[in-house]
């Protein structure tokens, strides 16, 4: 499922890409950056860290194990990919948004696993068969922790698929499940060329009206680090699914944090809702407040509690203006460009950590 281990980028301003907004911006009269206002190449900077995190070869190792566990070969997984949404390529807010809607469905009359990995697996390291293009049990393999499972990590051809003969590392995944009542628990502990490059836990409560999944850890290239968290909220409502969010992004080299929320996410209405939050650049913060309804979009950006931008406007070409009213410089354009792919930057995260232990979160559904 994945083409690239980097996060993908849809944003919010669907539609509208770097190009276009640069070029709009320089057929007008430019104008220098007023006082107290950020250096935009340097806040940049700080947001192309934060996108780059799942950059490296180890996670696109890992993302490499969605649908090749023996887990993806089940026919009670296969039955519920077939639910609409779950079958094909959808944006990120909506892969969640079925996700809960396939939840939804099966809780008003399945039970639930406390523990989701099967015994057969527990304690086992799995291996890349290339004649099947599925991990299998390797039995002359030993290490793997006792309430989970090991995939050994392998770089990716150009194809995709794992090169057996570049081996760099393993992902344990840990069953937590045995102490949480009736919430799946699972962690994925990676670690690449000797080094742990991602530590995180997927934690998936289900009910028949409201249901959550909350994604926490770290990753790091070697040189960044950046710690996570994500908690999504999904409910029931007379039109369909509604989906909140709550999250934190910290870069702690940088002294870069951000914190938000995203609110009224609905079916099949891309890019709608309310979204806020504050970024913290060194000793500066950038403040966002953001609202998109049928197509259009409208908002601000605030630096250290002044206006700096306004966006208003079709959500695939929106106006960018400063304080006074002016276009941005090009550097403006693409900053804003970083700070607007945020919204989307937090469910393009839970689903490409989601996606490589999806096979197990459904199965734990349906046991």
């Amino acid at each position: 499922m994945f083409g690239t281990a980097a996060i993908r980028i849809r944003g919010v301003l669907q539609g509208a890409t770097i190009a276009l907004l640069t070029a709009t911006a320089a057929c007008e009269q430019a104008t220098a950056p007023l006082a107290n206002t950020p250096d935009a190449n340097a806040t940049l900077a700080d947001y192309q860290a934060l996108e780059q995190m799942f950059a490296s070869d180890g996670f696109a190792g890992v993302q490499a194990l969605a649908g090749r566990t023996p887990m993806s070969a089940s026919a009670t997984v296969a039955a519920m990919r077939a639910l609409p949404g779950l079958a094909s390529e959808s944006s990120s807010r909506q892969y969640a948004l079925d996700l809960f809607r396939a939840a939804a469905a099966q809780a008003s009359r399945t039970s639930f696993a406390k523990t989701v990995i099967s015994s057969r697996h527990l304690g086992r390291t799995l291996v890349y068969n290339v004649a099947k293009d599925q991990y299998v049990i390797d039995s002359a393999r030993t290490g793997a922790p006792a309430n989970g499972t090991r995939f050994i990590v392998y770089e990716l051809n150009a194809d995709g698929k794992p090169n057996v003969s570049r081996e760099i590392g393993r992902a344990d995944l840990i069953d937590e499940g045995a102490g949480t009542g009736e919430a799946i628990a699972l962690r994925l502990l990676v670690v690449t060329r000797g080094s742990t490059t991602l530590d995180y836990r997927t934690r998936v409560d289900i009910g028949t009206t409201a249901s959550s999944i909350d994604v926490s850890g770290f990753a790091t290239d070697g040189t960044e680090r950046l710690d996570f968290t994500v908690g999504l909220d999904g409910r029931k409502v007379a039109t369909g699914t509604v989906l909140d969010a709550d999250f934190e992004f910290s870069v702690k080299p940088r002294n870069f944090t951000v914190t938000g929320t995203v609110r009224g996410v609905q079916d099949g209405r891309e890019g709608e809702g309310k979204v806020s939050f504050t970024a913290k650049h060194q000793e500066n913060t950038l403040r966002v407040e953001l609202n998109g309804t049928a197509g259009t979009v409208n908002g601000a950006i605030n630096w250290n509690g002044k206006p700096y931008i306004t966006i208003t406007g079709p959500a695939a070409t929106p106006t960018l203006r400063g304080p006074s009213g002016q276009p941005l410089t090009p550097d403006e354009v693409r900053m804003v460009q970083s700070v607007m792919r945020m919204s989307d930057d937090v469910f393009d995260l839970v689903e490409e950590l989601v996606e490589p232990v999806e096979d197990i979160v459904l199965l734990g559904w349906i046991l």
